[in-house]
């Protein structure tokens, strides 16, 4: 009897010591501090408690029970938003052309080099979206960069359907549009139909029940319709209602359209198909699409420019080469930036980076708050996250990153990343970058 009666306190007491820890406050005394969504702060301090941003300021008073990190003489800021990747994935599509109830989730590996590298990089925040060949491909998902399983990354389940508008090897453009106007037709159809079905149990009930107040179940009726909603799976019988199920809720605006165009023709085709279905549509932009830049700025539709900023094009009548800088053309015709990263092995080493890639728009005109911006509150808006992650404000997120220096600088590196309150990544532990850079060290 001894022996229970001194074990249980002991048992009790390392779980209450252990939810002492988990509850531990976090406080960074920052050199300099970018929230993006404010002005910078010199010598400022962010406050974080059960993994949230609790404040920021300069001068906070530091709880006593807090654990400290002293990042002075470097930057702190958000961490860097990924807004469109599909390398989280095993493979990046299905050999099928036409699969809009697939979900990137159920591929999802985090385990996987890519999301060891982003939170090396400073990326806290990725939207894995099927790539682009394919008609209509799955559907994409925002997760954190940092996490044991699947299910404790994910920011947003469903964040988009992948469509694109390049053809395959075998296809023509005009039977591929055709095939995709085809889907969408069924889709509207569909759509049309259900509503009529509502409205007409809606008058009947109203009817019926005129004085009834028990409106909760006239309600729970109507919406048996079928309708996919957000954060819902798509459990129908067939893949036919699968598909069709994933398609009406692209209609309804439930998802977005992350719509890929391989040349500026496509983009015309694309906000022909934004107009007539009225898809929430965001453009991922291939290296041609630069000749389009009116018409995307009339659309005002938002975009994601390809991973190659600046290339030299030779004009086959003249036989003049022409420097083309995507950023600045988009920049002069007021549209908002936003960047990709190729982070495949045939990639050159600069697109590889996002800071880089924002740092390429500064070298050409870009301000440097519209560049960071780019990277991290803009790309988490443009996929609907932004109540939670992109800016550094009390009740987000504490997903940040902890520079050495000047985040656009070329010797600046990544010290810390954060996500969720936690340290997911440090440079002083990193053992593979420092056998890189001192193969000879021990």
């Amino acid at each position: 009897m001894k022996h229970r009666s001194t074990t249980i306190p002991l048992l009790l007491w390392g779980l209450l010591t252990a939810q002492i820890a988990a509850a531990q406050p976090l406080a960074i005394k920052a050199g300099r501090v970018i929230p993006i969504a404010g002005k910078p702060l010199e010598d400022g301090v962010i406050l974080i408690r059960d993994g949230k941003i609790d404040a920021v300021g300069k001068g906070l008073a530091i709880p006593i029970d807090a654990k400290v990190i002293d990042a002075g003489g470097k930057t702190v800021m958000p961490g860097f938003v990924d807004v469109h990747n599909p390398s989280g994935m095993s493979q990046a599509n299905e050999r099928n052309q036409n699969v809009p109830f697939l979900s990137v989730v159920d591929s999802i590996d985090p385990s996987r080099t890519y999301f060891k590298e982003s939170r090396r990089n400073g990326v806290t925040t990725a939207a894995v979206v099927p790539g682009n060949s394919t008609m209509i491909g799955g559907q994409a998902a925002v997760v954190k960069t940092a996490g044991r399983y699947v299910d404790d990354m994910i920011l947003k389940r469903h964040a988009g359907l992948k469509i694109s508008l390049s053809p395959g090897s075998n296809a023509s453009r005009m039977s591929h549009l055709a095939n995709l106007r085809k889907e969408l037709d069924k889709a509207r159809r569909a759509v049309k139909k259900e509503d009529e079905e509502q409205r007409e149990k809606k008058d009947a009930v109203e009817k019926k029940n005129a004085e009834d107040k028990d409106a909760d179940q006239g309600q729970a009726d109507r919406d048996a319709g079928g309708v996919a909603k957000p954060g819902a799976s798509f459990n129908a019988a067939s893949s036919a209602e699968q598909q069709l199920a994933a398609m009406k809720s692209l209609l309804r605006g439930q998802m977005s359209a992350f719509i890929y165009c391989q040349n500026a023709m496509d983009v015309v085709q694309a906000i022909r198909l934004t107009e007539q279905y009225k898809l929430k549509t965001i453009l991922v932009l291939g290296q041609d699409c630069y000749r389009a830049a009116q018409e995307i700025a009339a659309s005002k539709l938002p975009v994601i420019l390809g991973e190659t900023l600046v290339f030299w094009k030779t004009d086959p009548r003249t036989g003049d080469d022409e420097k083309i800088v995507v950023p600045k053309i988009f920049h002069e015709n007021k549209i908002p930036l936003t960047f990709q990263i190729n982070d495949t092995s045939n990639a050159t080493l600069g697109s590889r980076y996002l800071w880089y890639q924002a740092a390429t728009a500064v070298k050409y005109g870009v301000s440097v708050e519209e560049a960071l911006e780019s990277i991290t509150l803009r790309p988490a808006k443009i996929l609907g996250v932004d109540q939670f992650v992109g800016s550094l404000e009390p009740g987000k997120d504490a997903d940040l990153v902890i520079l050495s220096g000047h985040p656009l600088k070329l010797n600046t590196w990544v010290e810390k990343t954060i996500v969720g309150g936690e340290v997911v990544y440090d440079r002083e532990q990193d053992q593979e970058l420092r056998g890189l850079l001192d193969p000879q060290a021990d």
